[in-house]
């Protein structure tokens, strides 16, 4: 049997003789955990490496548990870091009711011609939401959380948006419109109007697309301890009329509202207007606007909701209508009839200063705002702040013609200054600057 020594010696010349092993270095040192002697028998000799390698073995199972105890925490850290990521990076659900962020599908389940060029619209949303956005929570019966407010329809085809008014809800239809989510809408098709005539061309069963709502004016603290307001109205700028009339006049009992509309055609308001000719004296006679009654014959769609109101109502709800194929239309002398009457000769506050009051501050401000804005003339201890209000809505040019055009101010639709015939108005009679507030929509 070769020794250890032997078995060296032989390795080293081995190792000499190889061309690839000189081109490395080498340790031969090892030795075994106890060096054997040549007197020792040959069991004996590896005794101590078995017991260094027993040694090891237990060194590496004692290290294993230390390992596995430490996994668990790794675990569960990568767990959280990996959920936190998902949670980040997954978009949050969309809504799939009315709110004011995004556009929600509804449905058109009712369409009625007014005229070849109008039609008012009955939509409902495809998920029924138990408390809209545009609802007083747990009022009864059913109330509009806004007097003044509007929806954004989107038209698919070329991306725009345009804000339309809903109507509101018919006496008898007031807590079912307000159960199933049903809004209505009067939409006339003008020329060069993409959204109007998108719309207009729309039946029943077409899908279309809202977001809102968005709350206009707030009437209420602006007319303050103040009783009057007249609305003038362009087309379906009559709209925006009803809901402030309806609002104002819930809202107290010693209110007043005039709404002065205008319109093309007769077939607006009347759906067959009677045929009664004019006493031959009157055939030269400059023509006034007429007053719509409770008991107007063949009513229109929109003119019935009217009735309905005046119903209600009474003599607090004045409604004058202009039609311009008849050669009527709304003068100076219309409208500051309008302004005089019934108007108290309390002196109201001036409102400098008051966000809400003061006519110059409103120049600057849009139609849309959030409600809630406090008066700074109360803080006076002014016991008459409010004013009254003039208020005027319908296409640009008709705005511009009765108060001035609205402004442009940094990508903002503002007020502008009143011009046309208010400041005339307010120019010959300085109570109508003092008392009156001018609003455009």
């Amino acid at each position: 049997m070769m020794r250890h020594g032997q078995f060296r010696s032989v390795l080293k010349g081995a190792l000499a003789s190889c061309p690839r092993a000189q081109q490395h270095t080498f340790h031969t040192s090892w030795k075994p955990a106890v060096q054997p002697s040549a007197s020792q028998p040959h069991g004996a000799r590896w005794n101590g490496f078995r017991q260094h390698h027993s040694t090891t073995t237990r060194s590496s199972a004692q290290s294993t548990p230390k390992q596995a105890r430490a996994f668990p925490p790794l675990l569960i850290v990568g767990l959280l870091l990996g959920g936190t990521v998902y949670y980040l990076a997954t978009p949050p659900a969309k809504p799939k009711t009315l709110n004011s962020e995004t556009f929600i599908p509804y449905t058109i389940t009712a369409r009625e011609a007014i005229s070849p060029t109008s039609v008012v619209l009955t939509i409902a949303p495809h998920v029924l939401d138990p408390s809209p956005p545009y609802l007083q929570p747990g009022a009864t019966p059913s109330r509009w959380k806004h007097p003044l407010w509007s929806v954004e329809f989107k038209q698919p085809e070329v991306q725009i948006a345009r804000h339309y008014t809903p109507l509101p809800p018919l006496q008898a239809d007031t807590d079912d419109e307000a159960r199933d989510g049903t809004l209505r809408f009067y939409v006339r098709a003008v020329g060069g109007g993409e959204m109007s005539n998108y719309l207009s061309r729309l039946g029943v069963g077409r899908d279309v697309w809202l977001r809102g709502p968005h709350a206009g004016f707030d009437v209420l603290p602006r007319l303050g301890h103040c009783r009057r307001v007249v609305f003038l109205a362009g087309g379906t700028g009559l709209v925006p009329g009803m809901q402030v009339a309806r609002a104002v006049l819930d809202q107290r009992d010693d209110t007043k509202v005039s709404l002065l509309w205008a319109v093309r055609k007769r077939e607006e308001v009347q759906a067959a207007a009677p045929a009664t000719a004019a006493p031959w004296w009157q055939l030269w006679a400059s023509k006034s606007p007429t007053e719509l009654r409770a008991d107007m014959e063949n009513p229109s769609h929109i003119a019935a909701h009217l009735t309905e109101m005046k119903a209600k109502y009474g003599d607090r709800l004045d409604v004058r209508v202009a039609v311009d194929e008849e050669g009527t239309k709304f003068c100076d002398s219309d409208i500051r009839k309008a302004l005089l009457a019934g108007l108290s000769a309390t002196q109201h506050s001036s409102g400098t200063g008051c966000r809400l009051h003061d006519q110059r501050l409103h120049e600057h401000a849009s139609e849309f705002e959030a409600p809630g804005a406090a008066c700074q003339c109360s803080d006076s201890g002014d016991a008459n702040a409010g004013k009254n209000l003039l208020m005027i809505s319908g296409p640009d040019g008709f705005i511009a013609h009765y108060a001035g055009p609205k402004v442009w101010l940094g990508g903002t639709l503002t007020q502008g200054p009143v011009g046309s015939v208010a400041a005339e108005l307010q120019r010959r009679d300085g109570k109508l600057a003092s008392d009156w507030l001018v609003l455009k929509l």
